[in-house]
């Protein structure tokens, strides 16, 4: 039996914020960018919010790497299916073990068994243009997709499994095995290095059919997310245009997924291919995206134009510019300069990392994912466009790390850092995605950069302010999600059903251990005024977030400086948002009659019960020493309501529905220190 964690976001000690502005013309706590005659406003509306089960991080049959694995668009494995899915209007198709999809094997078109609330389906952006021709999206009315330009590629042919033969050898782990190589040949020279970052060769021979094939393809994810937004004042649903920027540095994992607030959106997607330090040129000196000279892995020096700002011109960098995305999306997004037509007023966007257990970093020419800015303007940046990361997904939690194997951990002594721990640090290796199939052992606790892990990102964050004029470049809430490569949005069984998250590699018998290394992820939840995008864009801005490991655990979480200790016997929430700040927050500054911050959390079980609740700070002293203390704050040992726990003395498991429905304690720090910068968070 698991006891799910719920994982909240920081509540940082810094300066006030306020909790939310009022449009003076529809009277809500948040900015309307969708014209109310076009939508309904939502019946169910809470000025004190509700939370929202959703996806942050979910891939269709249109990411290059899923289509390598047979998860198939052309058979009805797309967005708009995904989202149809997520609903519960039906299954999707996935492969089953000899390539075929959907049939014969009934588990291979899965259907959800509890819809969810919001997402977004964040397909690789960097192949649109290949997947669009490999896809045949160019094709027109009875014309042969042949004809169509780089249709016949090798590009095509590994991207849609041409060497596969499943009638000759239905169960050949040769071939099965071909699927992962290609993958790894299609991306270590063009995702990989830390110069530039490349198209395929189709591309690069023919990049006008592949620019008009890139905005056909990104064109179908704007209109299944149209098609299936809940437009009622029902509001039962609601998507979200996003995509995926996949710059892998080496194998390092620094993959961001871009969230798009409404329907006005950038006309072509803002890629890895853009972060390179220098973007790729043909003999004539124009910007293609494409292979002139192979890419390095050495690096370059930052040239001085305007979309590597604030990074120093001239400086010698071996990691790709996440500065190069943010500022373009500022550019072509925030300013307006190239953005689709739409019934949003304006277009707003925001980032959001995963992985960091996979982005430490290979030394000493590629730092990890969160490694420091270059300077105050530039930690200002980070700040802005990343509010969130996302902390726990199928490729293992980036909490923290405790690995009771070496009895040690990654700058941490907590032993509740043991959960979902993947065997590698490098995306390269991480099961489901190299040819391996995973490592077939532990590394150390020393073989990962303490910026692997939010928690340690955390504490670095507090350290660099001073250094960068009092910003915190790693003041981030969080969300959880899947990564999931085969359309099943937003669902999380842990038994049989589970279809795994790689297509044929996890199609019964498996080839490769994922299904063992992978959980099945978890959900991003909000707390929101109601379902709309606005309300749900503005919680994820705010950070008023926390993902779970697939339970649908509620949680709330308040920080004030005068709460009641009784105020658990009530309803809390008027008084947490009305005297304090909700998770996500920061607090005020601390008043001069009160000596230490009051606390309020509660968690409602969803069908597992809950055990216990920790709350988790991070500080900084007075030498400028990070520091951290794991605090048992609700389902306490000798808690008068605390269940006897019986234990099956042959399985070491718990007999019974052990645990509590609800949990909630108010809670003061008793080690605080007003000199000291900290965060709290809560699982």
């Amino acid at each position: 039996m698991k006891f799910a964690r719920p994982l909240l976001s920081t509540l940082a000690m810094l300066v006030a914020l306020p909790i939310a502005t009022v449009s003076a013309t529809d009277d809500l706590p948040f900015e309307l960018t969708e014209n109310p005659a076009d939508r309904a406003r939502c019946s169910h509306y809470n000025p004190q919010k509700q939370p929202f089960f959703g996806v942050t991080h979910l891939h269709t049959g249109l990411s290059f790497d899923a289509s390598f694995r047979f998860v198939d668009y052309q058979s009805g494995n797309g967005p708009l299916e995904a989202y149809r899915f997520a609903l519960g209007k039906g299954p999707i198709v996935l492969p089953n073990r000899i390539g075929l999809q959907g049939e014969p094997a009934p588990m291979r078109k899965p259907m959800i068994d509890r819809a969810i609330d919001w997402g977004g389906v964040t397909d690789h952006s960097e192949y649109f243009g290949e997947m669009g021709i490999c896809k045949d999206f160019l094709a027109g009315e009875g014309e042969e997709p042949r004809d169509v330009p780089g249709r016949l590629s090798l590009d095509c042919r590994m991207l849609n499994g041409f060497y596969w033969q499943p009638e000759v050898a239905p169960i050949n782990a040769f071939q099965k095995s071909m699927a992962s190589n290609a993958f790894t040949q299609v991306t270590v020279m063009s995702l990989g290095p830390s110069s530039k970052m490349t198209h395929l060769p189709v591309c690069v021979n023919d990049p006008e059919t592949c620019t008009k094939a890139e905005l056909k393809v990104w064109e179908e994810f704007q209109k299944a997310a149209e098609t299936e937004y809940d437009r009622s004042s029902d509001c039962s649903f609601t998507t979200f245009n996003a995509y995926e920027v996949t710059s892998t540095p080496g194998g390092t994992n620094w993959h961001r997924n871009v969230f798009f607030r409404y329907d006005r959106v950038v006309k072509r997607p803002v890629t890895a291919v853009h972060m390179g330090v220098q973007e790729n040129k043909d003999k004539n000196g124009k910007i293609v995206g494409g292979v002139g000279i192979p890419p390095n892995y050495h690096g370059n020096k930052v040239p001085d134009v305007k979309n590597v700002y604030p990074v120093p011109p001239g400086e010698l960098v071996t990691f790709p510019l996440p500065e190069r995305l943010w500022n373009r999306l500022d550019e072509e997004c925030l300013q307006g300069k190239s953005v689709t037509d739409g019934k949003g007023t304006r277009c707003d966007v925001l980032t959001i990392p995963h992985n960091s257990n996979l982005g430490g970093g290979i030394a000493p020419l590629i730092p990890p994912q969160w490694f420091t800015p270059f300077n105050t303007e530039d930690a200002k940046l980070r700040a802005q466009w990343e509010p969130l990361v996302e902390i726990y997904q199928n490729k293992g939690s980036s909490e923290c790390r405790w690995d009771p194997r070496f009895n040690q951990g990654v700058n941490t002594t907590d032993e509740f850092c043991n959960f979902e721990l993947l065997d590698t640090n490098s995306l390269a290796g991480a099961s489901g995605v190299g040819t391996s199939g995973g490592y077939s052992s532990a590394m150390p606790p020393e073989d990962f950069n303490e910026r692997s892990f939010v928690r340690n990102i955390w504490k670095d964050g507090l350290t660099l302010t001073d250094q960068f004029e009092g910003v915190n470049p790693f003041k981030m809430g969080v969300v959880a999600s899947s990564d999931s490569h085969d359309g099943t949005m937003g669902w999380h069984p842990e038994n049989d059903q589970f279809p795994g998250h790689m297509g044929i590699d996890d199609a019964i018998p498996v080839q490769h251990p994922s299904s063992i290394q992978n959980s099945t992820g978890g959900h991003s939840v909000v707390w929101a005024e109601e379902n709309s995008r606005d309300s749900i864009f503005e919680a994820l801005r705010r950070k008023e977030t926390y993902g779970t490991s697939g339970t649908r655990i509620q949680a709330r979480f308040f920080g004030g400086w005068g709460f009641d200790e009784k105020m658990c016997e009530g309803d809390f929430v008027a008084e947490g948002y009305e005297n304090g700040v909700p998770m996500g927050g920061d607090l005020p500054k601390k008043p001069g009659d009160k000596e230490t911050p009051t606390f309020i959390l509660a968690g409602w079980q969803d069908f597992t019960p809950l055990e216990q609740i920790h709350i988790i700070k991070g500080w900084v002293d007075g030498e400028g020493k990070s520091h951290e203390k794991v605090y048992r704050v609700a389902g306490v040992p000798g808690d008068p309501t605390e269940p006897e726990i019986n234990i099956n003395p042959n399985t070491c498991e718990p007999v019974g529905d052990v645990g509590f429905k609800q949990l909630c304690s108010v809670w003061k720090d008793p080690d605080f220190d007003a000199a000291e910068k900290a965060f709290y968070y809560v699982n």
